[in-house]
């Protein structure tokens, strides 16, 4: 069912929401030829950049990313173990950069407010007025408007990502799979938004090749 590959997938997130309490979405393009790679392939996790080898951060997400593969069919072997192809996870953010937004805030007040007035004529005194009472009901609340609100906040660029190659492929061998995830959003802390980001892969890792489009998972952007 699959070939020899390096799995390399490239996740980049920027999910809007943080403090305005929004999911997090992303952008989930894949390709794959895994149809034409045999049943008996095996495959294993590394990291695209040697010094993440020996992170637990990295062997968290190396982990997680082996039950997404084993759920699609794959055989996948423990990290770090020999196999016919070779799944290269990558995952980052960069420093941010400041945006200004301007949102509504709305304003609250007595919406209706009426009263009613009761005149008692003495009939007998030439029309003249004895009693005039005025009696108000009771006022309803609610929206009554809106001010217009400035802020300044910092947006993220994160991204993962995962190419699935041969054992031995070469600089030039085109993968046998990629997955390109890109978002962007208010929180700038990895940790925080790779269990969504896996949540992401999962639902689209080899599934119909040239697929692109985005993912909602749960949870606000930080």
């Amino acid at each position: 069912m699959r070939q020899k590959t390096v799995l390399f997938v490239t996740l980049t997130s920027l999910g809007l929401g943080g403090c305005l309490g929004g999911r997090v979405n992303s952008n989930v393009p894949q390709f794959n030829t895994l149809e034409s790679d045999p049943a008996t392939a095996t495959f294993t996790v590394v990291s695209w950049r040697p010094e993440l080898e020996n992170s637990l951060q990295f062997n968290n997400y190396a982990l997680r990313l082996t039950e997404i593969m084993r759920d699609a069919g794959l055989r996948v072997v423990q990290p770090g173990r020999k196999a016919d192809y070779v799944a290269y996870l990558d995952y980052g953010i960069d420093d941010g950069r400041p945006v200004t937004y301007s949102y509504n805030v709305p304003q609250w007040g007595t919406t209706y407010n009426s009263q009613t007035t009761t005149t008692v004529v003495d009939e007998t005194a030439s029309g003249q007025i004895v009693n005039s009472t005025v009696r108000g009901t009771d006022p309803t609340y609610g929206v009554t408007g809106y001010t217009r609100e400035t802020r300044n906040s910092t947006e993220y660029a994160r991204f993962v990502n995962i190419d699935i190659l041969q054992a031995n492929a070469g600089a030039r061998t085109t993968p046998v799979y990629e997955l390109r995830l890109q978002s962007s959003g208010w929180c700038g802390s990895i940790p925080s938004l790779m269990p969504r980001f896996m949540k992401a892969i999962e639902k689209r890792f080899d599934r119909k090749s040239g697929y692109s489009g985005k993912v909602k998972t749960g949870g606000v952007d930080c």
